[in-house]
């Protein structure tokens, strides 16, 4: 059992990793990222945006610690690179040499990339994983969560049968999108997963709940335009699922799995907050003539009831705005800041549950 408290998930967008890169130094340790590999920013030199670029930008974020990857497969994140990765071709050789050759200064725990052939065999995963188990101590594999237990013992026996002796497998179930389901329902369905996990104890490091609940439409969902508020679930359904298994904690950081990309000019400023516990998020928000997000930003440090500052980067972004001098004005900087409150929100509901 590792003794890592948060798994959070991120595309390895500039939002994202902004975010990331303005971790505290104690709060990472405690921490063991999920990278979805995407493509960067597509330029002159790198019409199809370079993955290279995304990796030099993990390995400046995480320097020795271990994090786990995985690939993007939306197609709107994806380039040629890493089609070529997500190839099983020969146990998936050129992830196993992107992973073992290109990348060996890292330490990364690979995802195992789950294909079936026309035979419903699993020839290539499990070549893969003779091969990564023996160079690494850790593997990890992304199931739906909404697999009954017969078809997770399906999908994790070939792997574990082929996990080399000295390796763990970090089982990670993913929910997506949970706010259109009844959370009685999300937890039922997570434990009847869970329960597929059970007869590989011994392989596995731990089974990680992944999910999120932040809405595409704040204001629309908050039913508030300036200041409102909405529930979160993900902590909810920890809660519950802890009560009957052994799940460590996983989340979407606070981005909505839709990943819709604001188009210039359409987005009203708002600064979103997390209730220390865990269960809503309340928002500020004012339009560009309105004073956009220094005006956010003034109503947000003056609402004692909803923020408290937590000595994170956070919150030094939230008082220069207050101070009408913001470091950024784009919806992208402001999602970094939402995020970075909120990963220090869940490491304090970690810890407390863990005492």
């Amino acid at each position: 059992m590792s003794e890592f408290l948060y798994f959070p998930i991120i595309k390895t967008r500039d939002g994202e990793l902004r975010c990331f890169k303005n971790i505290n130094n104690n709060d990472f340790d405690k921490i063991l990222p999920i990278y979805e590999l995407t493509k960067s920013r597509v330029s002159k030199k790198a019409p199809d945006g370079d993955i290279y670029r995304r990796m030099q930008q993990i390995s400046d974020i995480q320097g020795n610690r271990p994090f786990i990857l995985d690939l993007s497969t939306d197609e709107r994140y994806i380039n040629p690179q890493i089609n070529q990765l997500l190839s099983e071709h020969n146990g998936f050789i050129e992830w196993q040499y992107f992973l073992f050759d290109l990348n060996s200064n890292l330490n990364i725990i690979p995802m195992i990339h789950i294909y079936e052939d026309d035979n419903n065999q699993f020839h290539e995963v499990e070549e893969f994983v003779r091969a990564a188990s023996s160079k690494v101590q850790h593997l990890a594999v992304r199931l739906p969560y909404d697999l009954e237990q017969q078809e997770i013992e399906y999908y994790l026996s070939p792997i574990i049968e082929n996990l080399g002796d000295n390796c763990k497998l970090y089982v990670i179930l993913d929910a997506e999108f949970i706010r259109n389901e009844p959370i009685s329902n999300i937890v039922d369905t997570f434990l009847e997963s869970c329960s597929g996990t059970t007869r590989f104890n011994d392989k596995v490091e731990n089974v990680v709940m992944l999910c999120t609940s932040f809405p595409s439409n704040v204001a629309q969902t908050g039913k508030e335009d300036i200041d409102g508020c909405f529930d979160i679930s993900e902590e909810m359904v920890f809660q519950a699922i802890s009560e009957e298994f052994d799940i460590k904690y996983g989340d979407y950081v606070s981005i909505n799995t839709e990943q819709i990309e604001m188009k210039g000019g359409t987005f009203v400023p708002r600064i979103d907050i997390a209730s220390l516990d865990g269960k809503t998020f309340s928002y500020k928000r004012y339009r560009r003539h309105e004073g956009g997000y220094v005006e956010c930003a003034k109503h947000t440090v003056r609402d004692m009831n909803s923020y408290t500052p937590l000595g994170v980067w956070a919150d030094e972004e939230i008082s220069k705005a207050a101070k009408n001098e913001p470091s950024g004005i784009s919806p992208a900087f402001w999602i970094s800041v939402r995020m970075n409150y909120y990963i220090k929100t869940r490491l304090a509901l970690r810890e407390a549950f863990s005492l």
